[in-house]
């Protein structure tokens, strides 16, 4: 009995190490972001998942709208397609 509490215990350990579902972005927010990073590219695929993993929509918005006005980019947008052409060299 303690090793399949033992095992239960593991399996919801190593569940909650993962990633974070996406969180739900609207389906032109997508479009935009492909018109400049196709999504043929690895890069782009992988660089827009792990924004909408770490970023709510709204927080992408804002994040965009900052880039427009000071040329700053958020650091999570940053190191999401650093780690993204790291992993996926074209």
């Amino acid at each position: 009995m303690r090793w399949a509490i033992a095992a239960i215990m593991g399996v919801s350990v190593l569940a909650s190490c993962g990633e974070p579902a996406p969180n739900p972005y609207p389906e032109s927010a997508r479009q935009r972001f492909a018109m400049s990073c196709p999504p043929e590219s690895a890069v782009c695929t992988c660089t827009w998942d792990k924004i909408t993993r770490t970023m709510t929509h709204e927080e992408y918005e804002e994040a965009l709208a900052r880039f427009r006005d000071t040329g700053l980019m958020d650091p999570r947008v940053t190191r999401a397609r650093t780690q993204c052409i790291e992993r996926h060299p074209e």
